[in-house]
């Protein structure tokens, strides 16, 4: 039982610091398969034209389809070469600039607190837990005689009080 409560605990504890980056990671991956969706039904109309020079173009990190241009994420439907120009047909992305931005924000306001830690963390963090008096020995092994052998895999030993035993 208690078990299942430090167990139940620690999950607790855990999901509080995972949470807001469980929800980037899904919200992010659920944004890039709409904008892939989008990109596929969308005419070429409606697509931006960014012309880059080919020099420009090399200093571009294209990452699985994104780009990052002037502090803006764009999904890039498709890439052609003119003579010493690049024209990427792409597509503003402003749901992931928004996600990108809350997660700046909150990474910004975690590093402007300047509350302390309360004393009560730090003295849970140093509790020294003691063992209880039973102690769970393995693998002694004992011999009668040179052909057998026995092996006592699990044995308790018991902390004995110190005191007389009793008178009859």
């Amino acid at each position: 039982m208690k078990k299942l409560i430090v167990i139940g605990f620690m999950s607790l504890f855990a999901l509080q610091f995972a949470g807001l980056y469980g929800y980037f990671g899904a919200r992010l991956i659920a944004i890039r398969k709409e904008m892939k969706a989008l990109l596929n039904r969308l005419p070429e109309s409606e697509l931006e034209k960014i012309e880059v020079s080919a020099k420009a173009f090399q200093s571009i990190d294209i990452n699985e389809g994104e780009i990052e241009l002037n502090g803006k994420m764009y999904d890039i439907a498709r890439i052609e070469k003119h003579d010493d120009q690049y024209v990427l047909f792409a597509l503003h992305d402003e749901h992931e600039d928004n996600l990108l931005s809350l997660l700046d924000e909150m990474i910004k306001r975690s590093g402007n607190d300047k509350k302390p830690v309360p004393s009560q963390i730090f003295q849970f963090l140093s509790l020294v837990f003691l063992p209880v008096e039973n102690h769970f020995m393995f693998g002694v092994a004992e011999s009668d005689s040179g052909f057998t052998t026995y092996l006592n895999l699990y044995s308790f030993s018991e902390s004995s009080n110190s005191t007389p035993p009793p008178w009859c």
